[in-house]
């Protein structure tokens, strides 16, 4: 009886959770963006309905990443 008791508080009553989930896939999986992998699409919808945690240091280590990368663009 406690198990049935702790599964009913587990168990959402509603599907807009579910709802929200294929909203969000709709949204990002477009005619142009259907190549994505499940792990990418999954990892996608993911950021997309948590969102990103990001500190300022954080933040500041991404974008110094980025300054410097190596420039993929050759000139020929």
């Amino acid at each position: 009886m406690f198990q049935l008791v702790q599964l009913m508080c587990i168990i959402s009553t509603s599907t807009a959770v579910v709802e929200r989930g294929f909203s969000t896939m709709n949204l990002l999986c477009s005619p142009l963006r259907s190549t994505f992998t499940q792990i990418k699409l999954t990892h996608l919808m993911l950021t997309c309905i948590e969102g990103l945690d990001l500190n300022d240091k954080t933040l500041e280590e991404l974008c110094d990443t980025f300054k410097n990368r190596n420039q993929r663009k050759i000139m020929l």
